[in-house]
């Protein structure tokens, strides 16, 4: 572990006024020229800070004459053809087509800032005495501007009590991908003959801007072979951003971002409330319907025959993932709370919900209701008891209407999934629950079953304790009822509770919810651009697994970045004659004296940012056909002391 405090406290007093000097994580372009093995602990990086003109531009992509090429023939436009398929597999690797790489950078937006020094200047403070006796553990990186003959981009001083440790970055220019092969890798590497040779192989090919393949493996042959698609470790990288969510589950994570917006007010409302602040509950979520056409809307959702759930499949037909969100779209609802969250969270307001709530509670009471609620949540509890004439209408007051909105909602938006994930084969409902996700409230074994009313709801023996002689009805509640913390409705409280929050599992069951959406979203990603129907049920088991992340709030700048493990022979004939996008070859040799370790990194972009990268810039980008590289050399020399 990386312990170099007392270094760069000295580095900072004697340097500080002419450097930038950090000590953190490494830059992303040092991470990829080294490996991330190699860039694990924290660096000290000496470098000069430039933030006048900076620039945000992508560097240019290598240009090819294919790219270059117009297309004049039409007759070979596939569009539209039945003879061309959805998937886009055949263009992992192609650059001839356009797959918005080159729109997002690869570097960190502070990263523009970074300048380099001259490499003699750098070499100068590492090949002082003072410098080369620091205590501490760890690597001292140099940025440089690359001016030199060998175009030197960093130097590295590692400190060890026991060994001499020294690195250097280079760039090896822009290389045709047929030049990259294991003879002049080795011969590049400089091992002494007869001293045993690890390489460490890891090829990335590029789906799109947010899937990445990374095939990786270790072999001890002399001459390794650099594309090995068989006896490999594949990890698909894959990265979901709620900004880019599409049309096809768009409503689903709309619904998703409605219950989050309906317990951060009622979070608010009981913070306020803890605060002294009196005030009205806010819902902000409805786009407004008029109370005449909700009370005839939900007169008619509670008398009307609901029938039966559609029937898209036969039970034993395998459905195409994309087909099944298209249906639990379109499905029929057959609950009536479902029905109802789908009209309450229409109201404008929370005046207007409200009132819905009234509405709701006069029709249960007047009406015959034949569609009965069979969820289990406590509106269905509600309008049940009022249908069977247990109890007395209730009074809504406080963040209850949107407590009972909150639970059906919940409830509903994980029905959605479950129909979706069941239908199309790939996960049980058991693995799709996990913890935490159901919302069935506890079963209560101390409801009275008699009638209630409000004569006998406040008759009791005066002479009992307060609360005993009392019986309870929805219409009875206290300010008493609210306690402090994260639950606020009281525990010990006999009798019906018109609602019930609780802070942190409302969090986990929101959190649940877009864990299960997320999944959903990867296997979409790998159905639309690699189309591996196999996998999912394995992916859903490695995504659904694992505990969510808790989240507060949903907005467009969330993500979910996942690894996936996949098997290789799911892929190979999908990248079979395929160039990968990037490749790090790491080669390691050692003897009693000495370890030399070259790292060869290879990418079809330039990495570094635009200021950095200038002296990389080449006039031979141009001048092959071939998929090109931009090439980085990385050797590390350690020796005892």
């Amino acid at each position: 572990m990386s312990n170099l405090a007392n270094i760069y406290a000295e580095l900072l007093r004697k340097y500080g006024e002419n450097y930038t000097i950090t000590y953190s994580s490494p830059p992303s372009y040092l991470v990829k020229f080294i490996g991330a093995r190699e860039a694990a602990a924290k660096i000290i990086l000496i470098y000069h800070e430039n933030r006048k003109g900076a620039t945000t531009t992508t560097p240019t992509k290598l240009i090819l004459r294919s790219e270059r090429r117009v297309a004049t023939d039409s007759a070979l436009d596939l569009t539209g053809s039945p003879l061309k398929d959805d998937c886009i597999v055949d263009a992992i690797g192609d650059l001839s087509l356009d797959l918005n790489i080159v729109n997002r950078n690869p570097w960190k937006p502070e990263e523009e800032f970074h300048r380099g020094q001259s490499a003699d200047k750098a070499r100068a403070i590492i090949c002082t005495e003072q410098f080369q006796q620091g205590d501490g553990l760890g690597s001292v990186w140099f940025l440089c501007d690359g001016s030199d003959f060998g175009q030197t981009l960093m130097l590295q001083y590692k400190f060890n009590p026991t060994h001499f440790s020294r690195g250097i970055v280079q760039y090896s220019g822009v290389l045709p991908s047929y030049m990259v092969t294991s003879q002049s890798l080795v011969r590049q590497h400089g091992m002494t003959a007869g001293t045993p040779l690890e390489t460490y192989i890891e090829n990335c090919y590029q789906v799109n801007p947010h899937m990445m393949l990374r095939f990786n493996w270790s072999t001890s042959a002399p001459l390794p072979l650099l594309v090995d698609l068989s006896a490999c470790n594949v990890i698909l990288n894959q990265t979901f951003r709620v900004g880019d969510c599409g049309p096809l589950t768009d409503d689903f994570l709309n619904q998703l971002k409605i219950l989050v917006y309906i317990r951060e007010d009622i979070v608010s409302y009981y913070s306020d409330e803890k605060a002294g602040v009196s005030r009205d509950p806010v819902y902000r979520c409805g786009s407004g319907i008029d109370m005449d056409e909700l009370r005839e809307s939900i007169n008619k959702t509670m008398t009307e025959v609901s029938g039966f759930t559609n029937v898209f499949t036969d039970g034993h037909a395998e459905n195409d993932i994309e087909e099944v969100v298209q249906q639990a779209k379109l499905r029929r609802v057959t609950d009536l709370t479902d029905k109802l969250w789908e009209l309450l969270k229409c109201c404008s307001s929370y005046k207007d919900l409200k009132i819905a709530f009234n509405l709701l509670f006069q029709c249960a009471v007047r009406c015959n209701i034949v569609n009965m609620p069979t969820n289990k949540n406590r509106l269905a509890e509600i309008i049940s008891n009022l249908a069977n004439s247990r109890l007395a209408m209730p009074c809504l007051s406080g963040a209850e209407p949107l407590e009972l909105l909150l639970e059906i909602g919940l409830e509903k938006v994980y029905k959605d999934y479950e129909f979706i994930f069941t239908e199309s084969k790939v996960c049980s409902i058991s693995l799709l629950k996990g913890s935490g996700t159901t919302t069935e409230p506890a079963p209560s074994n101390d409801l009275p079953k008699l009638r209630k009313s409000l004569h006998n709801a406040v008759r009791g023996d005066q002479t009992q304790n307060a609360g005993a002689g009392i019986r309870k009805t929805l219409l009875h509640h206290t300010a008493d009822s609210k306690q402090s913390g994260t639950k606020f409705q009281n525990d010990d409280m006999s009798g019906f509770k018109n609602s019930s929050f609780d802070e942190h599992d409302s969090m986990t069951s929101i959190s649940k919810l877009f864990q299960i959406h997320s999944t959903l979203e990867h296997i979409l990603m790998i159905h639309i651009n690699l189309n591996l129907p196999n996998v999912y049920a394995d992916v859903c088991t490695q995504l659904l697994s694992k505990p969510p992340r808790k989240l507060e709030g949903i907005d467009d700048q969330l993500s979910d970045v996942v690894e996936i493990q996949l098997s290789a022979h799911y892929v190979r004939e999908h990248l079979d004659g395929k160039d990968p996008h990037s490749r790090q070859i790491t080669m390691k040799s050692q003897n009693k004296f000495r370890e030399l370790t070259t790292t060869f990194y290879f990418n079809v972009e330039n990495i570094c940012p635009p200021e950095l990268a200038q002296c990389f810039q080449s006039d031979d980008k141009e001048l092959v056909k071939e998929r090109t590289y931009h090439a980085w050399l990385y050797r590390k020399i350690r020796t005892l002391k």
